[in-house]
């Protein structure tokens, strides 16, 4: 018996054998519960030692709600300047900036939204593969896109648009950042683009991307957008097809007819085969 009446054996402070495991069997454990997002919380919280092998799995994706106060820059989760002390950004597989709740459009995302702290912690994503942004000002980014969105050039492979602003040149050479990109999703509500900028090779895109995965769109209506992406990315190959309200739907599908596996229509007046061309 010690001097505090306590037995050494029986001390609360003594730690749990599952803090010895070997590194290899705990990635093994936790291998198993991927899937399992509430035995994952549960195993975060049994030591430090588990908590840094389970938090790359719960922090796959990273949300930042843009707002209209805070000096027109982002909200960052609070949890944000603590995962970028212990290094868990890169384990950030996708990145969603969406508008805030209850707003029906949300600021746009500018180099404003930046100041020196989150951009530095913006450049720690480096291995983002699905990037979602709502109301991205290409037409202010055109010329710094490349050093904005440099870390996630080479990993990038899934993009989504929300009602971005620009001309279509100014889009088209956003997209073609990304030299590895699969599946492509543009959305609007009323679309309407910028008039082209007065012609500037600046704006050729550095890289054709693949983009043989999943194209979706909705309410689209500039079939120029098409032809200059067959023109400057030497035509598109995407497999599966989702398109929704969009001006020349039959171009898109004969663009695409050597590749094309899935496709999915919405019964509207405008998708009608043109004459002599069977709807099937």
């Amino acid at each position: 018996m010690c001097s505090r009446g306590v037995h050494p054996k029986t001390s609360a402070t003594r730690p749990s054998p599952t803090a010895w495991l070997p590194l290899e069997i705990l990635e093994m454990i936790i291998a198993h519960l991927v899937y399992d997002v509430p035995s994952l919380l549960a195993c975060s919280l049994t030591c430090y030692s588990w908590r840094v092998v389970v938090a790359p799995h719960l922090l796959q994706t990273l949300t930042i709600m843009t707002s209209r106060w805070k000096n027109m820059r982002f909200v960052w989760p609070e949890p944000l300047e603590h995962m970028h002390r212990l290094g868990l950004l890169p384990s950030v597989r996708k990145l969603q900036v969406h508008e805030s709740y209850g707003t029906f459009h949300g600021p746009e995302f500018t180099p404003k939204r930046f100041d020196s702290r989150t951009l530095h912690r913006f450049f720690a994503l480096t291995n983002v593969q699905d990037l979602e942004i709502d109301y991205l000002d290409i037409h202010k980014l055109t010329l710094r896109a490349r050093r904005y969105f440099k870390n996630f050039l080479p990993t990038l492979r899934s993009l989504s648009l929300k009602e971005p602003k620009g001309s279509r040149r100014q889009l088209l050479y956003f997209i073609g950042l990304f030299q590895y990109l699969e599946d492509l999703t543009l959305r609007y509500r009323y679309h309407k683009l910028r008039p082209e900028p007065k012609r500037d090779p600046t704006l050729t895109p550095l890289f054709a991307p693949p983009l043989r995965g999943r194209l979706r769109m909705t309410s689209t209506s500039s079939v120029d957008l098409l032809k200059d992406m067959v023109h400057l990315f030497g035509g598109i190959r995407f497999r599966y097809l989702d398109l929704f309200n969009v001006e020349g739907v039959w171009l898109w599908i004969d663009a695409c007819a050597e590749t094309l596996e899935t496709l999915r229509l919405y019964p509207t007046s405008e998708q009608s085969p043109p004459p002599g061309r069977c709807a099937s």
